[in-house]
């Protein structure tokens, strides 16, 4: 982790590192990791990323809980999307990346 990293910080380490893709994931309810991958320019003009917010409400099977009154008070039946924002200070090259930056 990296204290005090900006956004500006975060976009100087991916040209250094010459990031292509963001890997941006993020736990549901239930502890598993969900998340999409994103271009790098489209990453760094959101600063993050949109997800429908269900995703999050999604049993560990993938399935959406059936009558649960907590679950559809939470979740808008519109299914709209969060705008999830980056926190600068995480962001790491992944240890699966199959290209890995020079140093």
């Amino acid at each position: 982790m990296r204290r005090n990293f900006s956004y500006s910080d975060m976009d100087e380490w991916l040209d250094e590192s010459r990031i292509t893709e963001i890997e941006c994931l993020v736990p549901d309810l239930t502890g598993v990791a969900r998340g999409k991958i994103l271009p790098r320019t489209k990453f760094t003009e959101e600063r993050g990323m949109r997800m429908p917010e269900a995703v999050l409400g999604m049993t560990v099977t993938g399935n959406y809980p059936a009558g649960d009154a907590a679950y559809e008070r939470a979740i808008s039946s519109t299914d709209r999307d969060m705008v999830l924002r980056a926190d600068p200070a995480t962001i790491a090259v992944v240890p699966w990346a199959v290209d890995r930056p020079r140093r």
